[in-house]
């Protein structure tokens, strides 16, 4: 337990744990934190409410289409507007992601839908859910995070960005050896 690694039962355990798992989740992209939805934008619009546990796209493949459409800057779309500043009516060629909302390019002249294949933030960890990828695949990564956040709130600065910098490198290392699952894939 978090109080037993740093040796002090008077810290708020709880917030320590919802902490350190936002910290991982922060930059912390592996396989398991992968999933699909369908997103849809409706006739007449250019938005679409993200999935809730939305963190990163990967990529949105229109139904139908052997491409994904193409994910830009927010400031690309803007071009696509007319000297009334209305967007123009078609079919969506590239889209972005703004706060918790994906935009496309164009007024969409139908409903325009596909699967979207997007970094989620997992279930967070609790007392009736105990166990997840972090604990059985990167137990180590979640200790470091949340000695690192237990440090902190005992204002031992020192330690707490000793922990922050391990907490970097196991991150980056964990990184590193999830893009390796993908060695042996083949792009079609």
């Amino acid at each position: 337990s978090i109080a037993n690694w740093v040796n002090r039962s008077d810290l708020p355990t709880t917030n320590i744990l919802i902490e350190s798992e936002a910290k991982i989740y922060e930059r912390l992209r592996v396989r398991e934190m992968q999933t699909v939805a369908t997103l849809t934008v409706n006739a007449d619009a250019n938005t679409a409410s993200l999935p809730s546990d939305f963190l990163d796209p990967i990529e949105w493949r229109p139904y139908g289409w052997a491409e994904p459409i193409l994910f830009v800057a927010e400031g690309s779309l803007e071009s696509h507007r007319d000297s009334d500043g209305d967007l123009y009516e078609g079919t969506p060629t590239r889209w972005s992601v703004l706060g918790e909302t994906a935009y496309v390019d164009v007024s969409c002249s139908e409903a325009f839908s596909g699967k979207l294949m997007y970094y989620k933030r997992p279930a967070a960890l609790s007392v009736s859910n105990e166990t997840n990828f972090l604990t059985i695949r990167y137990p180590s990564l979640l200790r470091i995070a949340c000695l690192s956040l237990a440090y902190e709130h005992m204002k031992d600065m020192g330690n707490a960005n000793t922990y922050m910098q391990m907490l970097e490198m196991k991150i980056a290392e964990a990184n590193a050896t999830n893009d390796l699952y993908r060695r042996s894939q083949h792009v079609l």
